[in-house]
């Protein structure tokens, strides 16, 4: 009877407790750079010539799909084929 007592006691105090609790608040939103500016400036920088800090040079998506087309794409000398 003494077990029963204890349980509904601890019961009670959980539920009321549970309330007092603190609430996390929810995150809050950092200002920062819109999406728009970075797909603006890599739609720029994958639509033009230019060159790299690296040194190399790019050339536009569609310029350089039509190289591929004309060109092929390279072989290894002593490719096998696969099964």
């Amino acid at each position: 009877m003494t077990t029963l007592v204890i349980a509904f006691v601890l019961i009670t105090l959980l539920v009321l407790f549970a309330g007092r609790v603190p609430f996390r608040p929810a995150p809050i939103a950092q200002p920062g750079t819109p999406a728009s500016v970075y797909i603006e400036r890599d739609t720029q920088l994958l639509s033009t010539y230019g060159y790299t800090l690296e040194g190399t040079v790019h050339i536009p998506i569609d310029r350089a799909m039509e190289l591929i087309v004309e060109r092929g794409l390279p072989v290894r000398a002593d490719a096998t084929p696969t099964p």
